[in-house]
């Protein structure tokens, strides 16, 4: 800060170019015809005891890993969304635990999808850094009750049917300098 002049000078991350994709499907069954269908998750038994009830489900995505960003210079940006999905489940005598299944989602984002789209060129001259942000995270699960599954060598488990989607926000971005030019206004009444 320059008290003589006035000045403020501040450093501020502007984005170039932004990408939003409503609904991706993050955990999901490819089937054919590219339709969309669940995904089988085995979820290990409380103490033996089968399963009755999901309770909540989280969404754990830590969006600061730098790995899950890569902006490729040749015209492209890859997204890979490292994460864990929560379960907190119930056996039918009403105990509780939580399982853990980690899962990965990677998708290409062309340049010309951004916007404003980009060339090549720009993306090389223009952006600085990346950003993703994964938002409304939605869940359909059915747990199959009854059934059994594996989910290592003697270890029994509940299957439970899940597609995950979520809106993913990818942003490009540059920092630059932002100057403010003004009058200090001095504190008058000290009692605010």
């Amino acid at each position: 800060m320059d008290i003589k002049n006035g000045t403020i000078e501040l450093f501020a991350q502007v984005v170039v170019a932004k990408n939003v994709q409503k609904d991706e499907p993050i955990l999901f069954d490819a089937a054919p015809h590219c339709h969309v269908g669940p995904k089988e998750v085995c979820l290990e038994n409380i103490d033996g005891s089968p399963i009755v009830a999901i309770e909540n489900i989280i969404f754990d995505f830590d969006r600061r890993d730098p790995e899950d960003l890569v902006v490729n210079m040749n015209g492209n940006v890859t997204v890979t969304l490292n994460y864990d999905l929560v379960f907190l489940v119930k056996d039918a005598k009403g105990e509780r635990a939580v399982r853990v299944c980690p899962g990965s989602f990677t998708k290409i984002i062309q340049l010309h999808e951004f916007c404003p789209s980009l060339t090549p060129a720009e993306l090389a001259e223009e952006v600085e850094d990346a950003e993703v942000l994964v938002r409304n995270v939605r869940f359909d699960v059915v747990l199959r009750r009854n059934e059994k599954c594996e989910v290592k060598p003697s270890v029994l488990g509940t299957p439970v049917d899940v597609l995950v989607f979520a809106d993913i926000i990818v942003k490009l971005t540059r920092f630059t300098d932002v100057i403010v030019v003004g009058e200090l206004d001095t504190l008058i009444d000290k009692d605010c």
